[in-house]
């Protein structure tokens, strides 16, 4: 049926296509054409599939902007368009009636309906385009919903790639505008860059001229310096030699932007320092802080030293001082009865010990003085935990009195009471072991009262021990073997006096000779020869006193003494008093300490009023002056 006219197709209509199609076909054989043909069979569908051929037939006419009933077929005379520029002029009006036709043709053509199908098969017989035709026309609705849903597909897309493109359109103009903008502007652009980048010289060389740099040690401003090459290429020279200082024990590390740092500061009011100044600044410091090792006894610290390696050796080292065997015993086990451990902490450098100090501390106990510098977050009570010591025994920095408040930086001195460890050891084998004797006193009225007297002198016994000892502290706890005695102990005995003593008797210390003196001359050499006592002016008349309790064995004139008085007391002892006015005893007499024996004069070689004493030990005079406390 014509879908124009909706009139059937006449028996002349379609021969007449039928020649036409077979003459294009005649003519387009040397090219091979594509177009579109029926099915020679119309295939029977259900009703999804005949949806999905409507679908493909809408999207079929949207893709080559048709509407149903548009001819599909290819013209032959498209297809065979260029032998006609060939044609003769003889030809031409043949050609022309022939076009023609073929037009009248491809009218009529228009009349059938167009197909998704090649026109390469077999052409369709009548009754298969009637099939079609009816099939067509009875989902020709359901066609027109589908081409309605493409259209609007195609509206809403083509209405998206106009905004794009325009959206492209407006950028590209944005772009020109910008960049002709810039060409116009280039050299202003260009100008402007090259005075700010003259300034930018012009302040940063101005800004290096008028400063200099800050170096620090842990935060503590150290000095300035023009350059940071001047403090950092003497950073290793300072660590050995402060290294050194130390006497080697700790080596001291200083690394550039770690605890060694830098601050650009104005220049104003400050000098700063060369690489030599640098050095010693760096070498003599007292308060440079390290993580040393500690090592704790419970809570309790009783070691610094320089790291864990150090504290491991020094921990061996005590165990073996502690836990040294008997001659003749093997060591079959030694450990700490202490808990002890190790543990980080920091301090000042002055405050590491090294292991031998360490060792003597642990082993002898004492009073150890740690100096610290305050952390962020630290106070007194922390600073308590950490170093196991009582806040009342923190002290500030000059060791003076004992800290309130503590803020961080501040420099502590931490006085930390250490008691000894000791070492449980067990040893076994066989020794020659020592009985010590004992000193016994007994009483003895033979002697005075404060008077000793050694009547045997002790001997210590030998014994030998077979078997194993356990030792605490160095202390015996437990003795398992047998035990044989080859020499018996001899205890030393002491006579005590307890006779009652005469007042006469000596007491073994001088007393003052005289009361009121001036001191004239003193014992040694003079003129060449020695004077042997020291001489005490008073004036004639003046009371002389024995100095010690003795016996008189001269009184009388002596020589270049004068009148002289001798007493003899105990033990070699002697004293003198020459140049009296007057003698109060006579030879043979027992005076007591104290009893007035003559009286000053200025008798013999003598050239005033004076008193001539002498001290004699065992018949050589001494200095009188440390013996009588002057």
């Amino acid at each position: 049926m014509d879908q124009q006219n909706r009139e059937p197709l006449t028996e002349d209509i379609r021969e007449e296509k039928k020649d036409n199609v077979n003459d294009a076909a005649e003519q387009a054989q040397p090219v091979p054409v594509y177009a579109e043909r029926a099915e020679t069979v119309l295939p029977e569908a259900d009703g999804d599939e005949l949806k999905a051929l409507a679908l493909s037939y809408a999207r079929y006419l949207a893709e080559h902007d048709m509407r149903p009933g548009d001819p599909t077929f290819t013209d032959a005379e498209e297809v065979m368009e260029e032998p006609a520029e060939q044609e003769t002029a003889a030809e031409k009006p043949a050609a022309e009636d022939k076009k023609e036709k073929k037009s009248t043709a491809k009218k009529k053509a228009s009349n059938v309906r167009p197909s998704i199908f090649t026109a390469t098969q077999a052409e369709p017989s009548e009754a298969e385009l009637r099939k079609i035709e009816a099939s067509l026309a009875k989902n020709e609705k359901k066609y027109a919903k589908a081409g309605a849903v493409m259209d609007l597909h195609d509206r809403l897309q083509s209405g998206i790639d106009a905004a794009a493109a325009g959206a492209g359109r407006d950028f590209v103009a944005a772009s020109h505008r910008i960049a002709s903008t810039y060409r116009q502007s280039r050299r202003l652009i260009g100008g402007a860059m090259l005075v700010i980048g003259i300034l930018a010289a012009v302040v940063l060389v101005i800004f290096d001229r008028y400063t200099v740099y800050e170096y620090a040690y842990n935060g503590k401003v150290l000095g300035y310096v023009a350059n940071q090459e001047d403090v950092t290429d003497v950073l290793d020279i300072a660590g050995t030699m402060l290294t050194e200082n130390s006497s080697g024990e700790n080596e001291i590390k200083f690394t550039a932007n770690q605890n060694v740092t830098f601050k650009q500061v104005d220049a104003r009011g400050k000098s700063t320092d060369d690489a030599d100044t640098a050095v010693n600044k760096l070498v003599y410091m007292t308060d440079i802080e390290t993580e040393a090792s500690g090592v704790y006894d419970g809570n309790e610290l009783v070691a610094i030293v320089k790291n864990d390696e150090d504290a491991e050796n020094l921990l061996l080292q005590t165990k073996d001082y502690l836990s040294t065997p008997d001659e003749g015993m093997e060591l079959v086990s030694a450990d700490f009865t202490n808990n002890l451990e190790i543990r980080p902490v920091n301090v000042l450098l002055t405050s590491v010990q090294s292991n031998y100090d360490a060792m003597a501390k642990m082993t002898e106990g004492g009073t150890m003085e740690i100096y610290h510098i305050v952390e962020e977050g630290e106070t007194l009570n922390t600073l308590a935990q950490t170093f196991g010591a009582d806040p009342v025994n923190i002290f500030n920095e000059d060791n003076s009195e004992v800290a309130e408040e503590v803020l961080p930086g501040d420099t502590v001195c931490i006085h930390e009471e250490v008691e000894p460890v000791s070492v449980r050891m067990v040893e076994e084998g066989r020794m020659k072991e020592t009985i010590e004797y004992e000193t016994v006193k007994k009483e003895s009225d033979d002697y005075y009262k404060g008077d000793t007297y050694t009547s045997q002198e002790g001997v210590d016994g030998v014994q030998i021990f077979d078997g194993t000892i356990t030792k605490v502290a160095g202390e015996v706890t437990k003795r398992d073997g047998d035990t044989e005695v080859i020499r018996e102990k001899q205890d030393k005995i002491i006579l005590v006096g307890t006779a009652e003593r005469p007042k006469t008797a000596p007491t073994g210390t001088f007393a003052m000779p005289i009361q009121r003196y001036t001191l004239s001359s003193n014992f040694g050499y003079r003129w060449g020869r020695l004077h042997s006592g020291i001489d005490m002016a008073a004036p004639t008349g003046t009371p002389i006193y024995a100095s010690d309790g003795g016996t008189v064995v001269r009184a009388g004139w002596y020589g270049g003494y004068g009148l002289c008085v001798d007493i003899q007391h105990d033990d070699g002892k002697q004293t003198r008093y020459g140049h009296c006015s007057r003698l109060l005893v006579n030879a043979g007499d027992k005076v007591y300490q104290g009893q007035n024996i003559a009286l000053v004069g200025n008798t013999g070689h003598s050239f005033g009023s004076h008193l001539h004493f002498e001290i004699h030990l065992n018949g050589s005079p001494v200095n009188p002056r440390p013996i009588l406390g002057i």
